[in-house]
């Protein structure tokens, strides 16, 4: 399955755009793999609209396993590279340490919407942190972004960082979740697939975690509270595949490929946006109540912040990353740009 697969995808859909070299055969058999339950954005976006894009012309057929039936997340890349999956998707916070300067990303207020890091993301991942995707063996097919995460709890009202302290609560994960531990916070990372069970049996007194995909979790089963577009910890995601096992992918999109594949990427941030607005709804019929910050709230928050890129940039200049200061900066004109 190396360069056979090109062809086909490079009509089918914008963001995997290879070149065309099929055998005129029986239909190529892919498989996609994530973790996502089905009422989740990425699994709607598979089945809706990557799939059926994939199987047009009848030359690849998919074979999709989602909510973790291949493996953890965790161990996506060995994943990709042991042929268990040909495509599949990963939060860079989950793989703790293989995309360190991703994590970037993830940093608190940095960005205001899902499809303001998606975009960026995209550029990032085609720019100053490809070195990082380049040293792991994979390509970056298309990116996600999420609005910002909010904190989920089951009883206790956080409207500052202080409200926080001492609560055991599930991060992001990677080292974006160092700005959460310098607040008090007791951070325990785990996948999403996970949170409902260790809320409801106390394990956590709640989650970071966003509303555009809390009701997939059942978050308002067992959490009461939540913040109003608390500003921290906004992850990536992003679909990939190996490029040895692709055999044809090019180091760049040519014309109109490149732009239908910044429309897929404004079009999955888009819809997360508008889920956003859809999960705290439910979040509100459930019986949740969401607590509005104030002005002096959300600046608290950015104060407990203020010194988070500094740190995380030298902590990743200790560990041997010295691109990172550069990709912070190509980040903030990035998302400064219109």
């Amino acid at each position: 399955m190396k360069k056979h697969i090109c062809g086909a995808l490079a009509a089918a859909i914008a963001a995997f755009a290879f070149a065309t070299e099929v055998a005129a055969q029986a239909p190529i058999e892919i498989k996609i793999a994530d973790s996502f339950p089905k009422g989740h954005v990425i699994y709607d976006t598979v089945v809706s609209t990557l799939i059926p894009a994939l199987e047009e012309g009848g030359k690849i057929k998919v074979k999709y396993f989602p909510a973790n039936q291949l493996g953890q997340m965790a161990d996506v890349i060995e994943s990709i590279h042991g042929g268990v999956a040909d495509i599949a998707y990963v939060a860079p916070g989950i793989v703790a340490g293989r995309m360190p300067v991703t994590n970037l990303m993830s940093l608190p207020g940095q960005f205001t919407s899902g499809e303001h890091l998606a975009r960026v993301f995209m550029k990032m991942a085609d720019g100053p942190l490809k070195v990082e995707y380049d040293k792991l063996g994979i390509k970056i097919i298309t990116a996600s972004g999420t609005p910002p995460y909010q904190v989920f709890t089951r009883t206790k009202v956080v409207k500052v960082p202080a409200d926080a302290k001492g609560l055991k609560l599930r991060g992001g994960g990677g080292d974006a979740d160092d700005f959460m531990r310098d607040a008090g916070i007791n951070v325990i990372n785990m996948p999403a697939s996970q949170m409902y069970e260790a809320v409801q049996k106390g394990v956590l007194d709640g989650v970071a975690y966003l509303q555009a995909t809390a009701p997939a979790n059942h978050l308002q089963e067992v959490t009461k509270q939540a913040t109003e577009r608390r500003a921290a910890d906004e992850p990536a995601g992003a679909l990939l595949r190996e490029p040895e096992e692709m055999g044809c992918v090019a180091a760049g999109y040519p014309g109109h490929h490149q732009a239908r594949r910044r429309e897929n990427v404004d079009r999955d941030g888009q819809e997360y946006d508008r889920r956003d607005q859809e999960g705290k709804k439910v979040f509100l019929a459930a019986g949740g109540t969401v607590n509005v910050l104030s002005e002096a709230d959300k600046q608290a928050w950015r104060d407990a912040y203020k010194d988070a890129p500094e740190k995380m940039i030298k902590k990743m200049e200790g560990r041997g990353f010295g691109y990172a200061r550069q990709a912070y900066t190509e980040m903030q004109k990035l998302r400064a740009a219109p």
